[in-house]
């Protein structure tokens, strides 16, 4: 507890009057705190043969990333979170991933924040998200919703794309502990983007970031919140490459609760994508 207190007063003096942070972040400190409370007993206790002292439990998860940035504006907190995450996957032991950061794209003043789970091949050649194919059927979506990659703002949870062993252009799903790592960064870069609603592109994003134990098809087709954010859940654009046209209709029924939900303007063609195809 003594260390957190002086990280505190230290940034204080750097004239940095908020720290953002999580609900894991928010659970060790109560663990620290607790400990701390307890801590004259439990050295009396010691000495009482006939009553042993337990040993205390420890936290259920490491010690949490605390994030914070500076800068006057947006981008240049953002600019500074992204140089920060440069060194996250050493500094957290993270060997699993590989080592091409892949940020962000987009406008950070933008009222939708599209967030899918982590980079592909495509994204860490091009070094943005939703790159490739994938990116191509993206860019077809907002299109679609008279949208286009300047005016929303695009995220990865994990910004570093996973290894494999002899890899090439496959990928693989990013592990808890990676995703556990990457979350008090995207809750940070969120904070600072500020968005009025989140779309979670794909089932492993959207069941973290909803937080309960439903499959990612129970989640669909309703309103959640992350943060004080409207977030809605659907699939990660790469599903629909090769989707079903019922599939893709559903896909574009969570796009058109977005566009309701910012309040922006649907005309009757949009309402008919993918219907009678």
């Amino acid at each position: 507890m003594d260390i957190v207190i002086d990280f505190l007063r230290e940034q204080q003096a750097r004239g940095i009057t908020h720290v953002d942070l999580d609900e894991p972040a928010r659970s060790f400190l109560n663990y620290l705190s607790k400990q701390k409370t307890i801590a004259p007993t439990a050295t009396a206790s010691v000495a009482t043969p006939s009553a042993p002292l337990a040993p205390a439990s420890p936290p259920a998860s490491p010690v949490p990333l605390i994030m914070q940035t500076q800068g006057s504006s947006k981008a240049e907190r953002l600019a500074d979170l992204r140089r920060q995450l440069t060194a996250l996957p050493s500094s957290r032991g993270l060997t699993q991933l590989r080592q091409t950061l892949v940020f962000s794209q987009g406008n950070p003043d933008s009222p939708v924040v599209f967030i899918g789970e982590s980079p592909t091949h495509h994204d860490e050649q091009q070094g943005h998200p939703f790159a490739g194919a994938v990116g191509e059927k993206f860019d077809a979506i907002l299109k679609a919703m008279n949208l286009s990659r300047a005016e929303v703002y695009l995220t990865h949870l994990v910004k570093f794309r996973p290894a494999t062993k002899n890899q090439t252009t496959n990928n693989r799903a990013p592990t808890a502990e990676e995703i556990d790592a990457f979350l008090p960064a995207l809750a940070h870069e969120i904070n600072i983007v500020a968005p009025r609603v989140i779309v979670t592109l794909g089932s492993i994003t959207s069941t973290r970031l909803c937080a309960n134990d439903q499959p990612a098809d129970a989640l669909r087709g309703h309103w959640h919140a992350w943060n004080g954010i409207d977030l809605r859940t659907t699939d990660a654009p790469s599903f629909l490459l090769t989707a079903a046209m019922n599939k893709k209709r559903k896909f574009w029924e969570d796009m058109l609760a977005v566009l309701e939900k910012l309040g922006l303007p649907i005309s009757e063609k949009q309402r008919g994508y993918f219907l009678n195809s």
